[in-house]
């Protein structure tokens, strides 16, 4: 209630003898998503909203995790499974998405409650635009993106993209790079200090109402990422396992160490959950290694947990851990080895 008017009210609530009015004032609705805004109790640097690892790490955590973590929130995605995905559960969806483009589930479940608010909700309310991607401000959502699945993975693959271009020194799609002033749509001038920051602002081009120098207050933005992710990660025990990698099918420890099979560079867990940018040459520091293994009979190398059938005895041998190659003679038939699914067969 504003000054002006309580004190209006003052003699007639004397006069009749009642007690003290509670505030009424109407809840501040964001004017892009709709949700009801949280009250502004913490403010962030809009440079530095977040670090890279809160967007790149945890790539420890679990579909157990997950689906616990929704279910201490009652949430409609608890239960829920995406038919268009094979009937995965919500909680499968988040992290297997997101570990494919090695992207934080405990960011990705922030980034859904911000746009849609279906963590904390009983109801399916905003489902097909969960994480808001392909949904640009002002105009509809793109249909190729339309459902829980297809948002999951829009929304990580995206990331993943900025990441990319931020990594290799380019700006992302939109402009933006850290240590190079832009404008966003508050408007602000910011100049991002993290790629993680960067890649914010590309996601969603606003500073809202969450940070200490833009003054924005009808806008959740990209400083409400940053609000709901503190909230989400010490509200439950994620823990910290090392890092996850697509290419060892394996959670690495910390100082662990894989040469990847997408472009060959070695990378190493950090004890944030996230691995290294990639290098050439092997880590010396490595506790652990899946490198790639040379194949006289293919004649060149291949990535962890290729399967293989030697020229030499017709058996099958799978690259596995510190670069040996091991007895896989299931392969043929069940398509795995004794380091997991075979990533690529090779047949005589």
């Amino acid at each position: 209630m504003k000054t002006r008017l309580w004190l209006l009210l003052v003699p007639a609530l004397l006069a009749a003898g009642c007690g003290p009015v509670e505030d009424t004032e109407a809840p501040v609705i964001d004017e892009l998503t709709g949700q009801v805004l949280l009250e502004a109790t913490t403010k962030y640097d809009m440079h530095r909203l977040m670090e890279d690892a809160d967007i790149i790490g945890g790539q420890w955590i679990t579909t157990a995790q997950v689906q616990a973590f929704l279910q201490q929130y009652n949430s409609y995605l608890a239960t829920y499974k995406d038919p268009a995905w094979g009937n995965k559960t919500a909680a499968a969806l988040i992290v297997e998405r997101s570990r494919a483009y090695s992207i934080s589930p405990l960011y990705m479940l922030a980034r859904i409650q911000v746009e849609s608010s279906l963590v904390q909700s009983g109801t399916s309310n905003n489902l097909s635009k969960a994480t808001g991607c392909g949904c640009p401000d002002g105009s509809g959502c793109d249909a190729q993106y339309t459902g829980f699945g297809n948002q999951i993975e829009c929304s990580a693959k995206k990331m993943r993209g900025y990441f990319t271009d931020l990594d290799a020194g380019r700006t992302t799609i939109a402009g933006w790079k850290v240590g190079l002033a832009k404008s966003t749509l508050d408007p602000c001038s910011v100049t991002p200090v993290t790629k993680a920051t960067a890649a914010l602002y590309t996601y969603t081009p606003w500073v809202g109402a969450y940070a200490t120098q833009c003054g924005r207050t009808t806008v959740g933005g990209s400083s409400l990422v940053r609000v709901i992710f503190e909230r989400y990660k010490a509200a439950y025990a994620w823990g910290s396992g090392g890092c996850f990698s697509e290419t060892a099918g394996a959670t690495l420890p910390v100082d662990g160490c894989v040469q990847s099979s997408s472009d060959a560079l070695w990378r190493q867990c950090l004890s944030t959950g996230a691995f290294t940018a990639g290098s050439t040459a092997k880590p010396s520091t490595c506790t652990v290694s899946y490198p790639w293994c040379s194949s006289a009979t293919l004649g060149r190398s291949v990535p962890a947990r290729t399967c293989v059938q030697s020229a030499g005895d017709s058996q099958w041998h799978q690259c596995a851990v510190e670069g040996a190659w091991q007895s896989a003679p299931s392969a043929p038939t069940t398509g795995s080895g004794p380091a997991g699914t075979c990533y690529a067969m090779y047949a005589l």
